[in-house]
């Protein structure tokens, strides 16, 4: 990455959270949108924008422009570096900062009959991005998925910005978590989100049908949710308002989920009859008898973290090559402590802030401390998810049955146990092994709130004909808000 520019351009950025939207009034609907590679979160946007007056701006629009200007290349892998280095340099919020100071600059005064109903905020893959926009009292941020399958036929070919399967999954990893402050965070960003749409119309249905592209926004995204927001933001609640029964079950498993103690990821779950009745809830956490990692004086800290350091410090050569690993000392981003071998947290006692060594092997090109110690990989095959000690939210969920006594005639045999046709609601899709469980005790369908599957549980779920299916609608963050 050339700097100099970069910095040039950032000199005009202002400093973090100096921003604001003078020529809109307190009430005005500010809707954010957040997804991954493909998910058409521009589709839906820009729809929105076009044919029921909300003004429009991109905040990967900003970085378009910087990548034309300075560098004539938009590829994704360049786009993100820039991207990471404005945020870098200037703060997370930097992108809203430029982007809402120049729509600021567009948008008529409040008097005037030409204001917009209100204002679209595109392209939001950072947790800071999030903050910075959450200090307008009505800003609602929107997840838009669709599935993989749909998101590589988007993506994928002549003319679009990926020409293979491979360049997609490194693009899609590197854009869902890059495991640092100022990188891509999508999948942080859908679990920050409001409200759920899923994204996958009818062949056919572009920006250019007019009246198809309309009725499709009108269906899925107006008439369900942003409509329901402006009622809301200007103080006039409609009386037929109410939730669906699985935004309040999925509500109930995300309010589980805050129970958890722990560090890295808090889940929850609910199981319910097929009237809706919970019957039965789970988080992730260690087992009753046992003290959560941060009270473990073994650990003080998320357990698999420690496991992980202490594995990458003995860590001497290069496990696929046999090169001598030669850390340059680097400093931790939060107190500037000097570091020289292979850390998941910082050792100053005052900070403490979570860091992580990304170190290249010059022979061989691996990523040393990502390929090669256990658990360290999101995509790695060789996880170890045993060296977390917690219970799954959806095990737990299950193993309560068992404790509370809950044994129900089924419905159509004299057998006890669960009646025919329970949901598990969870807040993240099942790992395998949770997948194994859900299968045994006779649960019916799966219904999960983060868009990322795994292969393995999905293969489980599929070969005993157990449904899964998205989430979609408005989730606990904003549940009460909206039907309060």
């Amino acid at each position: 990455m050339v700097l100099g520019p970069l910095r040039r351009v950032g000199a005009r950025m202002g400093r973090p959270n100096q921003f604001q939207l003078t020529n809109v009034t307190v009430d005005t609907p500010v809707i954010g949108f957040t997804g991954a590679l493909g998910s058409g979160c521009s589709y839906l946007s820009e729809g929105l924008a076009q044919h029921f007056s909300y003004a429009y701006c991109s905040l990967s629009e900003v970085i378009h422009q910087i990548a034309r200007k300075l560098f004539n290349d938009e590829g994704t892998g360049r786009l993100q570096d820039i991207g990471n280095r404005l945020r870098e340099e200037h703060g997370r919020d930097v992108l809203v900062r430029v982007a809402l100071t120049e729509l600021n600059k567009r948008l008529p005064k409040p008097d005037s009959p030409a204001r917009p109903k209100g204002i679209v905020v595109d392209g939001i893959r950072n947790t800071g991005e999030v903050e910075a926009l959450r200090q307008f009292p009505n800003f609602f941020l929107i997840s838009v998925q669709a599935s993989t399958g749909l998101r590589k036929s988007r993506t994928i070919g002549p003319d679009r910005k990926f020409n293979s399967e491979d360049e997609f999954l490194a693009a899609d990893a590197r854009d869902r978590d890059e495991q640092v402050d100022d990188g891509q965070q999508v999948m942080q960003c859908n679990y920050l989100s409001d409200i759920v749409v899923l994204n996958e119309p009818q062949e056919g249905i572009s920006p250019g049908a007019h009246g198809p592209y309309k009725d499709y926004i009108t269906r899925i995204l107006y008439k369900p949710h942003v409509s329901l927001i402006e009622h809301v933001s200007y103080g006039r609640l409609p009386a037929e308002r109410h939730a669906r029964p699985d935004e309040a079950l999925m509500t109930a498993a995300y309010v589980e989920s805050r129970r958890s103690s722990c560090l890295k990821r808090k889940v929850g779950a609910v199981i319910a009859t097929p009237k809706g009745d919970i019957i039965s809830a789970g988080h992730n956490d260690v087992p009753e008898t046992a003290k959560a990692c941060i009270d473990d004086p073994r650990y003080g800290w998320c357990a698999r973290d420690v496991i992980q350091e202490e594995l990458g410090q003995k860590l001497n050569h290069c496990p696929g090559c046999g090169t001598k690993i030669e850390i340059k000392p680097y400093s931790c981003k939060a107190c500037g402590k000097e570091l020289a071998d292979y850390r998941k947290r910082c050792p100053n006692q005052d900070c403490r802030a979570g860091v992580e060594l990304s170190y290249i092997c010059p022979s061989c090109g691996s990523d040393v401390f990502r390929e090669f110690v256990p658990g360290a990989g999101p995509e790695r095959t060789g996880r170890l998810l045993d060296m977390c000690r917690a219970l799954h939210a959806e095990e737990n969920a299950i193993l309560n049955l068992c404790k509370v006594g809950t044994v129900l005639p089924h419905l159509h045999a004299n057998q006890v146990g669960l009646p025919e046709g329970c949901v598990l609601y969870s807040t993240t899709f099942p790992c395998n092994l949770c997948a194994n469980k859900i299968v045994t005790v006779g649960i019916g369908k799966v219904v999960y709130a983060e868009p990322y599957t795994t292969a393995e549980a999905k293969r489980v779920l599929d070969q005993h004909g157990v449904k899964h299916e998205r989430f979609q609608g408005v989730k606990s963050r904003a549940y009460f808000r909206l039907y309060g």
